[in-house]
Parts: structure tokens; sequence; C-alpha cells
């Protein structure tokens, strides 16, 4: 059975500004990506699907992708905002529909057990062996689908704030609602958010959060399917609002779908600050040194 890594990858650039996100943090010029893509082909997955957006597609093949491209099967779906007809949306949209629109667009390429996770993201290699172990066991599970759930602690930025969703968790593992939280920082050393009221609320290190790492079963795309369609009905016209994995993940929690956290004790890494960088670069550099990662990736 074929194991695909769904990686979403189309916010990674805009119309004008090019690619982001592509800073090297390895010593051949790697790329967070790069080391994602690398710990999925070492856990076992043997073929990934990017989502991206046509405005892009030379760039990312020319600077990406062509990494990867003989050392496992790609497959390329694109989202853009013209995938709702004019009829339904605002024509002054820019922003694209959300992560959950992102999963979606892969239904006609997919028809197994399959992981998302964002380009973005510095998972840890201990994550994708995870996710590809619980990927190979969920057609015989007593569970839909499953997040790869992080600590709170495991996933603040060095400097500066990051959204972050919070999970609450039963005894038994398994989900209950991810709440999307904005402007997530370190205070005084502990992770805090503001609320509704412009007060500083502190919250629990040993919390899990979805860093969007899900695995799914084929059946998710019929889920997907409606939940779209009625978003799209109520909120077509908006030109920012978003259906995004968090929401979309509630409402099937709603109806039934039993979804599990897979707990990781990894550490997260991206760039959301310069003083991200700084951190990434020691941190890449001390596992090379351990010899988790070569020196050159592909």
């Amino acid at each position: 059975m074929t194991i695909t890594l769904v990686i979403l990858a189309a916010t990674m650039g805009n119309r004008y500004g090019g690619l982001k996100y592509l800073e090297p943090i390895g010593p051949h010029g790697e790329t967070i990506l790069d080391y994602s893509v690398y710990d999925a082909i070492k856990a076992g997955f043997t073929r990934i699907v990017f989502v991206i957006n046509p405005s892009f597609e030379k760039e990312f093949r020319a600077r990406v992708s062509a990494k990867y491209e003989n050392t496992i099967q790609i497959d390329y779906v694109y989202q853009d905002v013209s995938d709702v007809p004019e009829v339904q949306r605002n024509t002054k949209r820019l922003l694209l529909w959300g992560s959950a629109h992102a999963v979606l667009k892969c239904k006609s390429l997919i028809d197994n057990p399959f992981g998302v996770i964002n380009a973005v993201n510095f998972y840890q290699r201990e994550s994708f062996e995870l996710l590809y172990k619980y990927l190979k066991e969920l057609s015989g599970a007593a569970y839909d689908a499953f997040m790869v759930g992080y600590k709170l602690g495991a996933v603040m930025p060095e400097s500066g704030c990051a959204n972050r969703g919070l999970c609450s968790v039963d005894d038994k593992n398994n989900l209950l609602s991810v709440t999307e939280l904005a402007g997530v920082e370190l205070v005084g050393g502990h992770p805090m958010y503001k609320d509704a009221g412009n007060t500083w609320v502190s919250l629990d290190e040993q919390a899990w959060v979805s860093m969007n790492m899900w695995g799914f079963s084929p059946q998710l795309f019929d889920w997907l399917t409606q939940g779209f369609e009625h978003f799209i009905s109520l909120y077509g016209k908006d030109i920012k609002k978003a259906y995004i994995l968090p929401d979309f993940i509630n409402e099937i929690i709603a109806h039934g779908v039993k979804i599990k956290n897979i707990p990781t004790e990894a550490r997260w890494m991206a760039l959301v600050s310069p003083d991200d960088k700084i951190q990434a670069l020691l941190r890449i550099n001390e596992l090379i040194r351990k010899g988790i990662y070569p020196s050159k990736l592909f």
C-alpha cells in the first residue's frame, strides 16, 4: 500500500514576492521543507503530493521539488481563489480558501490513508515515524483519523508570537476539540496569549496542541466536500474568512467522528522571527553532529 504525505505549500509564496520560507538552515542551503521531506522518506513514505498555488509553480518546481524528484514519487495539486466560481465568491478576494480546502484539492489523487503536514514546520523524525506507523494501521483502527500532538512548551518560537491550535483531549487520548489561539508567545518564559478583553492569559506548557500533522482515511474527502460546500454557502462572499483544518476537525467531531491524539515528545521548529533562524542553525548543526542527518541531504 502506497502511503502518501500531503504537504500544504500553497501559502509559501504570493503573486508579488515569490516564494517565502526558503531560508537556508542546513550547511548546503537546506530548508526546513527539505528536512521534512528527508524525514518522511526515512520514515517510509513513498509518495508526496504538494498542494501549491499555480502562480509560483515554475519557481517551486525549480527551487524545491526538483531536489527530490529522483528520490520519491511527487505529484502536484493546485489551490487558487478561482477554485470557487465567481458567482459564489467575492471577486475582490485574493486570499486562498484555507488548509481544509487545500486538503480537499487532493481528492482525485488519493484512495488510501494519508498524512498531512505544513510545508513550513520542522516536525522532527520521530513524529514522521509515528505518522507513518499509525497510517499503516488506520484502516483497522477504532478511530477515523488522528493527529500527532505536540506539547505546547515544545512548539513555542524563541521570540515573537504565533497561532497555536490548543487541543482538548480526554483520558483515553481522544481529541475533543481544537481551539485556534492567535498571538501565543513566551512572556517571562511562559506561554501566554491575550483574550478578547486584552488580558494576558497563562497557558499550560503540557497542553496538547495541533501543528497540522494529521492522519486521515480517504473517507475524509466526503466530509470535506460537504463541509466546504456549507462553508461557501455561508462565507463565499467574504474576502478573508478561510476554511481551516481546526474548524473542519471540530465539525466532524461534533458529528461523531473519532479522532485520536498520538502523543509525541518531539520539538517543533520554524522561522517565525530572526531569533528563530539562529536557533534553527544551531539545532540542525547539532543533529548533524549526532549523525541524525547527513551534511548534505539530497
